[in-house]
């Protein structure tokens, strides 16, 4: 990218050369000429989006619209006087998102601001309506897990107040499988003999007119057969010793790599002495390996020759814990395994036109895969190749909402025919709270002409 790298490098010669400082100007799509450099305030102009494009909303909502690109500024979004979405916006392009699911449904106010260089600007303000399902609940349950007695359901708080509220019973076997059980559909249920070593967790599903949301307890604890509980100092599956060896894997050891999506299997055996531990029951623990996700517990029990096995839903990196406790009055675990699980996400990218001349702009667009993105947004690096190696010429920011993000480019200085390679990529150190490994777009190719 030689010819046109010097363009491309400018910004990053301005950090480091000293006296000799470049400017670049980025012509937007729009053929908006630079602002001058003595105007430092944002001056917005070219709103649009789904936020004020009227009519009723639901789900995430966007405003579109351009700053000067000299800075970097702060934009704002205030709901019926709360600020509720706060972010840095420069490069001459912002986008800012609202998810209004938080919202009561009805009419609210709502007022877009950008601040910076001493200015603040509004850059609309107006009234929006909202219709959203329900949403909030967190369903809990209570009552003995013993076959025969009754767990009651409790839906929890939804808002806007639902219409109606369903219920569903599931059993959960070893393994974290859950299913409906059949006619269980009311807001308590009485344990039978099927439900005797599985769990037992309910989800409700709370309607109105603008649709439906679905919410699952947290699983019960085992289900027993009455008076069959254990009690201080019960051993925990035959053979069972305070030295027993819990040996486990995920994949083929202790940690494993899956592309986003993916399933990995946690196996094993349980012995004491070289003799198998049958009909033990395992804690397992799938904690986030970084901030954003809950974590999540399980009970697995091993077969007659002491394996076990569990399937690791699709979901971000996570640290795998497994516990053994020979004995039900034992404070400390007589044995402890530790797994890891390292996802890549999956990150697109587009770029329009592939083909274009100096003076024309051309637009990155793509998304970061997978979710639990923290509020404040996703850092990503736009790279370009030069040679054998990749240099970053700047970030942006994918949203918290949605994983989207938007660029865009003018080219100027090329002065022959030549193609350009691009990529988008996750920082290769990280990014904290993000419970995802690094990782890079496909790369994109654009041929420019003089």
């Amino acid at each position: 990218m030689r010819r046109e790298a010097a363009s491309l490098l400018d910004r990053t010669l301005v950090r480091t050369a000293g006296a000799a400082v470049a400017v670049i100007v980025l012509l937007l799509a729009s053929g908006r000429a630079g602002v001058a450099a003595a105007d430092s305030g944002p001056d917005p102009s070219d709103v649009g989006g789904t936020l004020t494009a009227g009519g009723d909303l639901s789900g995430t909502a966007e405003i579109d619209f351009l700053v000067n690109p000299d800075a970097t500024y702060t934009a704002t979004i205030t709901v019926d006087g709360d600020q509720l979405v706060s972010d840095g916006v420069g490069q001459g392009s912002a986008h800012l998102y609202l998810d209004t699911t938080t919202l009561l449904d009805g009419s609210h106010s709502v007022v877009v601001s950008v601040a910076g260089g001493g200015a603040v600007d509004t850059v609309w303000s107006g009234t929006i309506e909202t219709l959203n399902a329900p949403r909030g609940g967190v369903p809990t349950i209570s009552g003995s897990s013993e076959v025969g007695s009754t767990l009651t359901a409790t839906p929890g708080s939804w808002l806007p107040l639902p219409s109606t509220i369903a219920y569903q019973w599931e059993r959960c076997l070893g393994g974290g499988s859950c299913g409906p059980i059949a006619a269980a559909t009311g807001d308590s249920y009485v344990l039978t003999q099927s439900d005797t070593n599985a769990q037992v967790e309910v989800e409700v599903t709370a309607d109105d007119a603008n649709g439906s949301t679905t919410a699952a307890s947290a699983p019960s604890p085992t289900v027993l057969l009455a008076g069959s509980s254990l009690a201080s100092g019960a051993a925990n599956g035959s053979n069972a010793c305070s030295a027993a060896h819990l040996g486990a894997e995920i994949g083929s050891g202790a940690t494993e790599r899956v592309s986003l999506g993916q399933r990995a299997t946690v196996h094993g055996e349980l012995d004491c002495g070289g003799t198998p531990v049958a009909g033990a029951a395992l804690d397992l623990s799938l904690a986030p390996a970084r901030g954003g996700t809950p974590t999540s517990q399980a009970q697995i029990a091993t077969s007659a020759d002491g394996s076990f096995s569990y399937s690791v839903p699709p979901g971000p990196s996570r640290d795998i814990t497994l516990t053994y406790n020979a004995y039900s009055g034992t404070a400390a675990p007589s044995a402890v395994a530790t797994l890891a699980l390292l996802v890549t996400p999956t990150v697109t990218l587009r770029i329009t036109p592939r083909s274009t001349t100096n003076g024309h702009t051309i637009s990155f667009g793509g998304r970061v895969l997978g979710g639990y993105i923290a509020h404040g947004g996703l850092p990503l690096e736009i790279e370009y190749r030069e040679g054998r190696r990749w240099m970053i010429y700047t970030e942006v920011v994918a949203s918290a909402a949605t994983g989207r993000f938007h660029w865009r480019y003018t080219f100027e200085r090329t002065t022959e025919s030549i193609t350009y390679s691009f990529r988008v990529a996750i920082p290769a150190t990280g990014v904290a709270g993000y419970p995802y490994q690094p990782a890079v777009s496909p790369v994109r190719s654009v041929q420019v002409d003089p």
